[in-house]
């Protein structure tokens, strides 16, 4: 079985970065693509150009992941949009950045509803899509700050070992409905959001020293294991978190 994927994907966040990636190598294999942000519409735009030039239909949506109606929204507008929806990737992060005793409730609490609850709410509002139209399939995206410990960035990393756990779950759950759901755990991704964090060049250098591949990743590295996850080639696979970081965290 080849890893064409057939059918309409929402991809969050999916004008720059992480999100791009995912939307374009969706694309690539063959599914129409609906991408959500936040401000940046230009970005959203140059990306859904980028689709419709390899072939695809794209649509662009404005939402922020950190209010639940506008993942609901999401989802309904990109059924609406391009029809019955069978893959979804859960990629837009926002939040704050700071030590645990810089951190407001407001701060933790936003980020936790950006990462972990939009999950939730988005994978509840496709999920009657999916299972009515043969199946879907979903991906998170994590990062390594779900098992390692960075400077200011407790609050992200708690909310990316959330998504690890609520993948699960949506996979034992979804399941049965022909649902499947993964997640790609990224290393040190050179995007523009991890170039907010403090010191973020010294952290690059430091893990192109280490890992064995040499270097950082580029956002572009992430999609096409996304993708895979997708599709049915990865048919069997669920439930799982795959490392896409160069190695970094093969050293002792």
């Amino acid at each position: 079985m080849d890893g064409t994927l057939k059918g309409n994907a929402l991809v969050t966040g999916g004008s720059r970065g992480i999100g791009r990636s995912c939307a374009l190598a969706a694309a690539r294999r063959g599914a129409d693509v609906a991408i959500t942000y936040v401000t940046n519409r230009e970005a959203a735009e140059k990306t859904a150009e980028e689709i419709r030039a390899l072939g695809r239909r794209a649509t662009i949506i404005q939402g922020d992941v950190g209010v639940a109606e506008e993942n609901v929204t999401a989802v309904e507008k990109a059924i609406d949009e391009l029809g019955p929806l069978r893959y979804l990737v859960a990629n837009a992060a926002a939040g704050t950045f700071g030590l645990t005793d810089e951190l407001t409730v407001e701060q933790w609490d936003y980020t936790m509803e950006a990462h972990v609850r939009s999950l939730l709410v988005l994978a509840q509002t496709a999920a009657p899509s999916m299972a009515d139209n043969g199946g879907g399939s979903i991906v998170a995206i994590s990062s390594l700050g779900a098992h390692r410990v960075y400077d200011a960035y407790a609050a992200f990393g708690t909310a990316k070992a959330a998504i690890e756990t609520l993948i699960r779950y949506l996979a034992v759950e979804g399941g049965p409905k022909g649902i499947r759901a993964n997640c790609i755990c990224g290393g040190v991704v050179l995007t523009d959001l991890f170039k907010e964090i403090p010191e973020w060049e010294a952290i690059a250098e430091a893990a192109g020293e280490r890992s064995p591949l040499g270097r950082a990743l580029d956002p572009d590295e992430i999609g096409e294991p996304a993708a895979f996850f997708l599709s049915d080639e990865a048919r069997m696979c669920t439930g799982q978190t795959l490392c896409v970081d160069a190695g970094f965290t093969l050293p002792g």
